[in-house]
Order: C-alpha cells, then structure tokens, then sequence
C-alpha cells in the first residue's frame, strides 16, 4: 500500500501542462489503487501477483524518465507538439524492447519451485546484501540528486542526466530480474492448459489471514452473489 502512495506522488509531478492531465492522472491512480486493494485482499493467483509488482516498480522509473524525456523535447518543439509526446516516450520504448528480449530469452535457470498448483520463488544463498536495495529509496535519492545538480547545470543538461539515469536502472532491474521474467511466462503458458491457475505456496495461511479482514469477506461475498443463480 506504501508504494502505491509513492508512485501517486512522482505521478503528480508529471508534464501537468497536458490537456487532461490531472483527469489522466486521477483515473490512473484509482485504477492503481484498486489494483493494490485486489492484490492484497483478493488475489490467488501468484503470476498476476509478482507481474504487478514487477510492472508497478519498474513503471514508476519508466514514468519518470518518460517525463524527464518530454520535458526535453518541449524545451525544443514546445509544450503540445507531437515531437515532444515521442520523445517522452523513448524510454517506454527502449524498456519495452528490453523486456521483450529478455522475456523470449532462453532461460538457464527456473526461479520457482512447485507443490502441486502451489508456486513460490527459489530461495537464492548467495544474495548478496547490498543488491537488496529498495527501489522507492532509490527514487528519493535520484530525485534529491537532480535537484542538486539542477542548482549547478542547465536544465537541458539536468533532464538528459535524470532521464538516461532512470532509463539505465529501468533496464538493469529488468536484467537482474530476467530469470523471474522467463519464469512467469512459463507459468502462464502452463495455465493455459490447466483448469485452476498457479497460485501461492503459503495460500491456505494467506486465506486464514484475509479471512479476519472485514474488506477480505466483502468481496468474497460479492464474488458468491455475482455467481448466485438469481443474481
């Protein structure tokens, strides 16, 4: 829930001098927002599950560097041309790319282990303690950064820095995610032939646990009247 409120707060720093900017900005956030409450709440199935967090965490960089990339461009075409809309998105595109390679990859490593329908992660020993970095600290620190060097450089000089900086870590979280990426589209290609999907190692605790939250049993109600005969 704490990385929803963050990723609402870069969002709003985003080109507000669009048409229909802050009724983009409202529609996108309520759609995160109920994304997050049905991945808490609701959600049982593990690949839409880490596909989310994957997608939200490496979206919020992609957003940012997208719009450091437009500001760019509207420094040299102007606010509202079609120029400036490409340029901001860039990264999207190279990251998109990126993915893409990456997802239809040969993978030399499978990241999950079974028990049944149940899924969860490998555990990784050799982990190493610093690359267990978060990535919202690493957006304050790049955000807190640019805006100290903005103060000693132009601002043309700032955006290419910010932008290609956000691009680089978008693409280097991908990579040191790859095996995860692969993995997940094997597990979706594998539910496509089986009547209940993957879902989590530890559900039955997860379900006890929603089963005390008041919001948990609201939709478990709803979900049993929609598929009611009368309903």
């Amino acid at each position: 829930m704490g990385f929803f409120w963050v990723l609402g707060f870069f969002m709003a720093f985003g080109p507000s001098n669009l048409k229909y900017f802050w009724q983009a900005f409202f529609i996108v956030s309520l759609l995160a927002f109920m994304c997050t409450i049905y991945l808490i709440y609701v959600c049982e199935r593990i690949t839409f599950y880490l596909t989310s967090i994957l997608v939200a965490v490496v979206g919020a960089f992609i957003y940012m560097s997208c719009t450091a990339a437009y500001l760019i461009g509207a420094s040299f075409w102007g606010k509202t041309s079609i120029a400036a809309l490409m340029v901001g998105l860039f990264p999207m595109g190279v990251t998109w790319l990126t993915y893409l390679v990456l997802a239809n990859g040969k993978s030399s490593f499978h990241p999950f282990e079974y028990d049944g329908i149940k899924v969860q992660p490998r555990p990784q020993n050799k982990q190493k303690t610093s690359a267990a970095y978060s990535p919202l600290l690493v957006a304050g620190a790049t955000t807190l950064a640019a805006s100290i060097f903005t103060k000693s450089s132009g601002f043309l000089t700032t955006g290419m820095v910010a932008m290609f900086g956000l691009l680089a870590f978008s693409v280097a979280l991908l990579f040191l995610a790859r095996h995860i990426i692969r993995g997940l589209r094997t597990l979706r290609i594998q539910e496509k032939t089986m009547p209940t999907p993957y879902t989590f190692m530890k559900i039955d605790e997860i379900r006890e646990a929603r089963s005390r939250w008041w919001l948990s049993r609201l939709f478990k109600w709803a979900a049993a009247w929609r598929k009611s005969p009368g309903a």
